[in-house]
C-alpha cells in the first residue's frame, strides 16, 4: 500500500512574480499529482469487504458474525 505524496506545490506559485515561468501551472504536473492519488488510493484496501495480505495490526478490535481463520497470540 503506497501514500499519497505531493509532487507539486502549487500554492508556493502564487507567490511568485507575474512572467516567472514556475508560475505556470502545467498539464503534465496535475497529471501527475493526479496518477500520484488514483496510485495510492488504487492500493488501499476498501473500508467495506477489503482484502488485507501479510500482517495487519488492529487494537481493540471487536468480531461479530462467524468467524474463520487462525489467532495467534493475545487473550481470548
Amino acid at each position: 500500500m503506497s501514500n499519497y505524496t505531493k509532487t507539486t506545490n502549487f500554492a508556493v506559485k502564487d507567490g511568485l512574480v507575474s512572467g516567472n515561468p514556475s508560475k505556470i501551472i502545467k498539464g503534465t504536473e496535475i497529471d501527475t499529482e493526479y496518477n500520484n492519488i488514483a496510485a495510492a488510493i488504487l492500493s488501499k484496501p476498501d473500508a467495506n469487504n477489503g482484502t488485507h495480505t501479510g500482517t495487519t495490526v488492529m487494537a481493540n478490535l471487536t468480531l461479530s458474525g462467524t468467524f474463520s481463520g487462525t489467532v495467534d497470540g493475545g487473550t481470548y
